[in-house]
């Protein structure tokens, strides 16, 4: 998958992602979007993007780079992602369940995304 049908792909489903909370909050009577919930997405959003970019840069360099940068690529998108959020917690004094629970519904699913596209970049380098 080259790097501009990840981008349309990715965007379309942020955009699900993203209105997905509201849509339930709008029909259910619950809290579950804290005022951190557009920097974390947005945050999150970039963050995903340009680590897929690195990792399909050496996926497609091959041999051991592409292991490398497949998990190096992940390892500092985790450490970034919790540097943020540790940052938010200790900033913030709203419910801080609620901004927690934003933060793994959207780094979760980006990140599901994420390996699911390396993935299929991974298996058809091996068919050729």
């Amino acid at each position: 998958m080259s790097i501009f049908k990840f981008i349309i792909q990715f965007s379309i489903y942020s955009v699900i992602i993203f209105f997905l909370p509201y849509a339930v909050e709008s029909f259910f009577p619950v809290f579950i979007i804290s005022n951190y919930f557009l920097l974390l997405f947005f945050f999150l959003f970039f963050l995903t993007t340009i680590v897929y970019i690195l990792s399909y840069w050496g996926i497609k360099k091959g041999g051991q780079i592409s292991v490398l940068s497949v998990l190096g690529g992940l390892t500092i998108k985790m450490i970034f992602s919790l540097v943020m959020i540790l940052v938010l917690l200790l900033k913030s004094s709203d419910n801080q369940k609620v901004l927690v629970g934003n933060f793994f519904y959207l780094y979760f699913l980006f990140t599901l995304f994420e390996v699911i596209c390396l993935l299929r970049n991974l298996r058809d380098q091996n068919k050729t």
